[in-house]
């Protein structure tokens, strides 16, 4: 009797996983390319005016307003239960070495990716590049470093929990006058005169999500689920599951990015008046993005890890490779976490203590080529734009890419959701995201493959930095045992084992 063949059998079904999985990339680039050759053909071959351009991006406008419409839950329940299910009663410092080593390597992320961008200022190069009907609005003077300052603090305490959904706080400058009396030596008499006296800071309103209040709120509220033990379990359990039916509100709506991409790539191709242009700034904007991600994937997170373990890094690259090449095939970093699990426990042998722990919070909040290529993109956009951003927008731009990106959602393009907060933030119109969207499904493949990397750099390091902790535990498992969250880690880990066989 002949044994049956095992890879014969294994290899069909692993190659119909992959064919399911990235069929949705398939179909996306499909529908990029489909839009460019529908975009020169009708630019070709007719003469329509800006309004009936517009109508072929309704079905990607559609796309968008969907996209606006998950920032709010989204980001709310991603970040509370990220933060709430750190329980620093539990883990201690392994916790917080955790959430100070996610926020540093993100905030780094987003400082690499606005000194390039700052540096090469892709977007110049796609100045003037499309149609436009729309005046530029009276320039008022503009605010100064400190009234820009207090109206961040103002948005970060919003008066109102409900208001900071759809209102935001902005500062407007303001002249105020004054009398003067000029005698003429014609008429003999004297005249007044109303000149400015000076230039007064007001609070005004603009419709939109007031993100920086959202961030805080969010971030507070989690924190104090942490604190109060077994009684915010219940509400605990409540986000989760509003983050798990958002999570999937997304999938859906990621669904049909592929006529979204080419509704959306076509109206940009009608609207261009020069082409060569447009590609030149797109180009450079790609080329700004990859390099920003080589830096941080290549050189900062290498060099953080040998400073902190002493250790080479070769090795542990290698040994993660699996991961690498899921991450790049599923664009998601929580899909790949069955994958990192198998690379980080059984070939980089790291306790399933802190892995368990580390990689499920890094797929939500540690999510570097993510914050990077929001702080390229909203500025290049600014650049598009003609947008003069100062040194402080910049680092308002810093600290909301870093923030924004704890709340995005391990999923595919997830990060479209964010960078709109990012832009809501900066106050930059996102009329020319749709720009983005047409190179968005190849750059979320690589993001995704530093995201998962810097997860997998965090394990490594926090374990190091937590040995004393480690022992400590396994300590108290053989010889108490008592109940505690390494068990629950145990547990998870013969469930992933047994969902995820490799």
């Amino acid at each position: 009797m002949t044994k049956p063949n095992i890879s014969s059998r294994i290899l069909p079904d692993f190659v119909r996983r992959q064919s399911r999985r990235n069929i949705l990339l398939c179909l996306t680039a499909l529908g990029a390319l489909t839009g460019v050759l529908f975009g020169f053909t009708l630019r070709a071959t007719t003469d329509f005016k800006p309004p009936v351009k517009n109508y072929f991006g309704t079905p990607g406008y559609l796309f968008i307003r969907a996209l606006k419409f998950l920032i709010l839950p989204l980001i709310t329940t991603n970040i509370i239960t990220a933060i709430g299910g750190l329980s620093t009663q539990k883990t201690g410092k392994i916790a917080i070495r955790t959430f100070l080593f996610y926020l540093t390597t993100t905030f780094s992320a987003v400082i690499v990716g606005l000194v390039l961008v700052t540096t090469i200022r892709p977007g110049e190069l796609g100045k003037n590049a499309f149609e436009t009907n729309t005046p530029k609005p009276f320039i008022f003077k503009r605010a100064t470093i400190i009234d820009n300052f207090v109206y961040i603090l103002k948005n970060l305490i919003p008066e109102n929990m409900i208001e900071m959904g759809f209102e935001v706080l902005e500062t407007k400058i303001l002249p105020r006058y004054k009398t003067v009396y000029n005698y003429s030596n014609i008429t003999n008499e004297n005249k007044s005169i109303r000149v400015i006296d000076y230039y007064e800071p007001v609070d005004d309103r603009k419709r939109g999500i007031n993100v920086l209040g959202l961030v805080l709120f969010s971030l507070t509220f989690g924190a104090m689920l942490a604190k109060v033990g077994p009684k915010g379990h219940t509400v605990l359990e409540f986000f989760e599951g509003l983050n798990a039916v958002f999570a999937k509100i997304m999938q859906l709506v990621m669904t049909c990015s592929p006529l979204a991409i080419c509704s959306l790539v076509c109206r940009i191709i009608l609207e261009m008046e020069d082409p060569k242009v447009v590609f030149r700034g797109l180009s450079y904007y790609m080329l700004t993005v990859l390099l920003g991600l080589a830096v941080q994937g290549l050189i900062v997170l290498p060099v953080v890890y040998v400073i902190v373990t002493g250790k080479s890094i070769f090795q542990f690259a290698k040994n993660m490779y699996r991961a690498l090449i899921s991450a790049f095939g599923s664009a998601s970093s929580a899909a790949t976490l069955p994958v990192t699990y198998k690379c980080i426990e059984e070939r980089n042998k790291i306790s399933k203590l802190v892995s368990r722990f580390v990689l499920p919070v890094g797929a939500t909040v540690n999510l570097d080529g993510t914050a990077l290529y929001e702080a390229v993109a909203s500025i290049f956009i600014a650049q598009i734009s003609e947008i003069e951003l100062t040194l402080l927008d910049l680092i308002l731009t810093s600290l909301t890419a870093t923030l924004a990106t704890m709340g995005a959602a391990g999923i595919p393009s997830a990060g479209l959701v964010t960078l709109l907060v990012v832009l809501s933030a900066l106050n930059i119109p996102a009329s020319q995201i749709t720009l983005i969207f047409a190179v968005d499904w190849i750059l979320d493949r690589f993001r995704t493959m530093i995201n998962v990397w810097g997860d997998a750099v965090a394990t490594a390091c926090v374990a190091h930095l937590s040995k004393k902790e480690i022992e400590q535990y396994e300590k108290n498992l053989s010889s108490k045992n008592m109940p505690s969250i390494s068990s629950d880690f145990y547990q998870l880990n013969e469930i992933f084992d047994q969902k995820y066989p490799f």
